[in-house]
């Protein structure tokens, strides 16, 4: 169940508004209002019902109904209006008023006995964690009670506030009876009743009531239960669940948003562990235990919001739309021949490592580095030697969770430098904001650019162009030699197989994740430092590797400035406008592109992550190019197009792809640089 376009700030001003209205208008539409009251009352359950929570409840009407059935029990009733709790305190004040958020509730798990939530639903930011923290709250065998407008209905509402006197929806987005009951399923209730109510909401009371009668008696039962403009749900909690794990599973694995942080698992303390880690690559429940909050929070797919971050970490807005906050923006590359030729660009994210341990600034750095009982492999360690950071250096584009580790660096001896990906470092940024234990000893962040990630997947279409397979491989690098690099393996029968970089692009259309396409930063806003190759001619035809480098803390600038008076880096300031240029591709393609292939996932219905940005302006050219791009990565994906691609020799399918790359960009060029700036 997708998020809804609009914030809980919004739907309480809007409430606030029309409070002291609310009640005079509703009582002019008599039973069509009154009936949500009775038909709630029709299915509480008779028994063993103490605490009942009543949630939303405006100004408090639904209460008088429940004591009518539970004169002893505990009603908490919540309000997300505070002009309209203050009404209904006066109304009721010996009723317990409380204001919510909709989002989080205050109540332990599994001590509720049942949940009335009217005309609520549709009015949620988040109906999915509305649910998921009903499911919470709700003891086994607990009742909700659902009720809100179909779908269907936007239309007519809308035509109906023409002629008569309403008080109006505000912010909301009806959802239908089926992603309703889709969405209590897959939350772990059980549907035991369905009800259309209110076929004819205007009218003389009695035609009113008898049109009900006859829908009740007949009509429902003969393929009209769905026309009513109230649709009633009534659902059981039939089985406990971990709440944590139920969220992360629910928002994050199941829609298919996980960013492969790998930040739950290192933080789970045994209770989750990474499955499938060369194929989907994501978080399963071990069931030892329950699952510690902080996964959950500390996640970057929950409410990854930029602005926000970049005021916790830099105190105010970035300073660019595109790169985040800057210090200086700069071509640079490391002077040691060694360090420049082991890594994947110009070294400087390996330089900046080796200079903090040799000046004693760190103890350690977390990197990736090939698994040796799986080296085709990428996990994340500590490094505490220069032999250990350079054999850590060069990129890892397959699926590499490096903050599994955060299981250990609680007790590690620090400080650390960390090295991670843009949403790898959002979630170390989140928890240092958080003061959580795991990131205490992390001094520095850096990271690379993030373009994109292949499954693990690649691996083996790689390794069957030469009839290999993971279990012949002896070592495995991505960018293996001199900039720009090549894919190799190194097999156990003595044969050494590689393909250059660009060759072994092809694999990306046919591998690349699904978080690649809809993340949005490609310069690693987070870090004190971040770097990527300098993709522009001048720079690519000198060979050896130039890296862009954007210093962004204060702290990382003076650590950058130290490095070129002592000889160790050599930096070229540029400004962001050629910076900008120089990165026009992959800026268009996660600014502009991942803007738009979220928006196409929206309306599709599914739930997709929001970085609290401001759309940019994307001409209708952009967006037919963005539609052929993404139905290319979609062809590619398909089971045919990858046995193709792999039984493709790799003499064809590598130049084929350059030459294809070639005229791509050349013939796109215009369209992604358009009001890039």
């Amino acid at each position: 169940m997708k998020r809804n376009p609009f914030t809980i700030e919004q739907v309480r001003t809007f409430w606030d508004q029309i409070a002291s209205e609310y009640d005079r208008i509703n009582g002019q539409f008599g039973w069509s209002h009154t009936q949500r009251f009775t038909t709630m009352q029709q299915f509480l359950p008779e028994e063993n019902v103490q605490r009942i929570v009543n949630v939303w409840s405006r100004t408090g009407n639904a209460t008088t109904y429940i004591r009518e059935k539970y004169p002893d029990a505990q009603i908490e009733n919540m309000e997300a209006s505070p002009r309209m709790l203050a009404i209904a305190q006066e109304k009721y004040p010996h009723e317990n008023f409380a204001l919510t958020d909709l989002h989080d509730f205050p109540q332990e798990d599994e001590s509720v006995d049942v949940i009335v939530s009217l005309e609520t639903l549709e009015h949620v930011p988040d109906p999915l964690h509305f649910l998921l923290e009903c499911h919470r709250i709700l003891k086994v065998g607990g009742r909700i009670i659902i009720s809100h407008p179909p779908a269907w209905a936007e239309k007519p509402l809308q035509l109906a506030e023409k002629v008569i006197e309403n008080h109006g929806e505000g912010p909301h987005r009806f959802p239908s009876v089926r992603e309703v009951h889709r969405t209590l399923r897959r939350c772990g209730f059980r549907v035991h009743h369905h009800r259309g109510t209110v076929l004819l909401p205007l009218g003389p009371e009695w035609l009113k009531q008898a049109v009900e009668t006859l829908h009740l008696r007949l009509l429902r039962f003969i393929g009209c239960n769905r026309l009513g403009i109230r649709q009633f749900t009534i659902a059981d909690k039939t089985e406990e669940r971990d709440p944590v794990w139920n969220k992360i599973h629910e928002e994050i694995i199941r829609p298919g948003i996980s960013m492969h942080s790998g930040t739950c698992i290192g933080l789970s303390e045994g209770t989750l562990e990474l499955a499938d880690p060369d194929g989907a690559c994501v978080p399963q429940w071990t069931g030892k235990g329950h699952v510690p909050q902080i996964c959950y929070d500390a996640s970057p797919e929950v409410d990854p919001n930029y602005p926000q971050m970049n005021e916790q970490v830099f105190g105010h807005a970035a300073k660019s739309a595109l790169l985040g906050e800057y210090k200086r923006i700069g071509i640079a590359h490391a002077n040691d021949t060694e360090v420049r030729s082991k890594a994947a660009s110009g070294g400087i994210l390996t330089g900046l490592l080796l200079h903090l341990l040799d000046t004693g600034k760190i103890k350690g750095a977390i990197v990736l580095r090939m698994d040796p009982e799986h080296p085709w492999r990428a996990i994340p360690t500590i490094a505490r030697t220069r032999e250990d950071i350079i054999a850590a250096a060069q990129s890892k584009y397959t699926l590499s969770p490096v903050n599994t580790i955060l299981s250990e660096t609680e007790h590690a001896e620090g400080p650390l430098a960390y090295i991670g990906l843009p949403h790898q470092v959002f979630a170390i940024r989140r928890l240092q904001h958080l003061k959580h234990l795991s990131t205490q000893h992390i001094d520095y962040i850096f990271g690379p650019f993030f373009g994109n990630e292949l499954y693990g997947s690649s691996v083996q279409s790689f390794l069957r162009k030469f009839g290999a397979k993971k279990d012949d491989v002896i070592s495995y690098a991505h960018r293996a030699s001199e900039w720009p690099g090549a894919t190799q393996a190194v097999l156990k029968d003595g044969r050494t197989v590689s393909m250059p970089k660009f060759h072994a692009n092809y694999l990306i259309p046919f591998h690349i994740t699904r978080s690649s396409l809809i993340s949005h930063d490609l310069t690693n806003e987070f870090t004190d430092i971040s770097g990527g190759d300098a993709w522009a001619p001048v720079y690519e035809d000198r060979g050896k590797g130039f890296s862009m480098v954007i210093t962004r803390s204060e702290k990382g600038d003076q650590l950058l400035r130290e490095m070129e008076d002592a000889g160790i880096v050599s930096f070229d300031e540029i400004t962001e406008e050629e910076a900008i240029a120089m990165q026009s591709h992959g800026l268009d393609l996660k600014k502009r592109g991942s803007q738009l292939r979220i928006a196409m996932c929206e309306k599709l219905g599914k739930r997709m992550p929001h970085y609290g940005l401001k759309p940019l302006p994307i001409s209708l050219q952009r967006k037919c190019f963005e539609a052929i791009l993404s139905t290319l990565f979609a062809l590619c994906s398909t089971r045919s197009a990858r046995w193709i691609a792999d039984h493709t020799p790799d003499c064809i399918i590598g130049p084929a792809f350059q030459m294809f790359r070639k005229r791509w960009k050349k013939a796109t060029h215009g369209i992604k640089r358009q009001s890039l700036n």
